[in-house]
């Protein structure tokens, strides 16, 4: 096979992110090149924003190269791992346009807050959280771990050490209580 290199395997994977625990720059593209697709993807996926799903896709590699010690193949594969980053990061930036949601300036300049809107997610958000209060501890802390942590079932599963099985009946119930326990939306008016 001359002038052409092999496909690289999954175990190539985490050779090259021990390579890049070791500042690899040459691994570290590669594993950019493999993996910035499937990143931007879930970014895209949860964000609906372009712009900011290439930021955090950016935050995602920078984090790999920081962190890239912090792998463990015991744990799982390296594919795996680089996904969870990109969830993660996700998450996060979803939670921060929550914290902090950007005004158009036209708004901003205007000085108009939409004061029945901003009362309307204030209740609805108080409908959730009592709603979230009448589930079971355990359904509770599934759905709270899910939602708000961006944690997959799998992650669940282990970090509350039970079964897959039970962690996923424990959100479809909850979620089935919730559903009953909230007011239907709003059809558009």
């Amino acid at each position: 096979m001359r002038g052409r290199t092999a496909p690289l395997d999954a175990g190539d994977d985490e050779a090259l992110l021990a390579r890049v625990a070791h500042a690899d720059q040459t691994a570290f593209e590669s594993l950019y090149a493999r993996y910035s697709g499937p990143a931007y993807s879930i970014a895209v996926g949860m964000l609906r924003d372009a712009v900011r799903a290439q930021e955090v896709t950016q935050d995602v590699f920078l984090a790999i190269w920081r962190g890239a010690r912090a792998f463990d193949p015991a744990r799982g594969s390296a594919r795996t791992w680089i996904l969870s980053v990109a969830h993660h990061k996700s998450v996060d930036a979803v939670r921060r346009a929550r914290r902090n949601p950007t005004v158009p300036l036209s708004d901003a300049i205007a000085g108009e807050v939409d004061v029945i809107e901003e009362a309307q997610t204030r209740v609805a958000a108080g409908y959730v959280r009592r709603a979230l209060a009448a589930l079971s501890a355990e359904q509770r802390a599934a759905l709270v771990l899910a939602y708000y942590g961006g944690y997959t079932q799998q992650e669940i599963a282990q970090r509350l050490g039970v079964p897959l099985g039970t962690i996923k009946t424990r959100i479809r119930d909850g979620l089935l209580r919730l559903r009953a326990a909230l007011p239907a939306p709003e059809t558009a008016r």
